[in-house]
């Protein structure tokens, strides 16, 4: 239930046995329908008290599948949007959802994951978005577009991921956006280093369950404005 398939053994006739393909073909099916899912608007109401939907480059589903660099960046009219939101106080921390790779990922999850998050920031006494961004065909590098659109001090990217594990898997990307001397390190979303971000995963009832994942979260956050780091930076210390 929670490993890797290595093998079933075989038939009489040394083929492959039935429960090892039926295995297959359902986890093959969970992949192509995580693949093509879409976010269900119901559960970002439930979770979220205001958000706004927004596009990258990607055309379409295909495009996205096909081109991953066009689901790296909000598209030009989604940007001016984005950059409007705050025309006082930005938020200290900023929370992006996307679909990624598997939105049924974030239908399962986001419930049990958000309003958690946004209850023990602001517990701990962190200012953290009102309004939060909602990515449609959306990559990892899209948070950090955000990051550089905002100059936000840290972001919250939760994404669905993973498809063909069988299970609809979240993940959560803490990124804290500025270097040791409090200047910005956002620059170009696309020069942006993954070992600056720091990765929750395999949050699911069947992997790390999302109470747990919360708190994760919320002592990551905690440690990193101390720290005013994250990602390999984070481990280091």
């Amino acid at each position: 239930e929670r490993g890797f398939d290595l093998g079933y053994g075989c038939d009489e006739n040394c083929g492959d046995p039935p429960e090892s393909n039926a295995r297959i073909k359902t986890i093959y099916s969970n992949a192509r329908r995580a693949l093509y899912s879409t976010l269900d608007e119901a559960v970002i109401s439930d979770s979220s008290p205001s958000y706004i939907r927004v596009q990258t480059t990607s055309s379409d589903r295909d495009d996205y599948l096909a081109h991953p660099a066009t689901g790296e960046l909000i598209d030009d009219k989604d940007t001016a949007r984005i950059q409007a939101l705050y025309p006082a106080r930005r938020p200290q921390v900023q929370v992006v959802v996307s679909d990624g790779l598997n939105a049924n990922a974030i239908n399962d999850n986001l419930r049990s994951v958000l309003p958690g998050v946004r209850r023990e920031l602001l517990a701990a006494g962190h200012h953290i978005s009102d309004i939060d961004i909602v990515i449609e065909n959306g990559r990892v590098r899209a948070g950090y577009h955000v990051g550089a659109l905002l100059q936000a001090e840290m972001i919250i990217h939760l994404i669905g991921e993973r498809p063909g594990t069988g299970i609809d898997t979240l993940s959560a990307y803490l990124t804290y956006g500025l270097d040791h001397h409090g200047q910005s390190r956002w620059g170009s979303a696309a020069g942006f280093d993954h070992s600056w971000t720091t990765a929750v995963c395999g949050i699911h009832r069947r992997g790390k369950p999302p109470e747990r994942a919360v708190e994760e979260m919320a002592r990551l956050v905690d440690r990193m404005f101390v720290e005013r780091c994250s990602g390999v930076a984070l481990l280091r210390r």
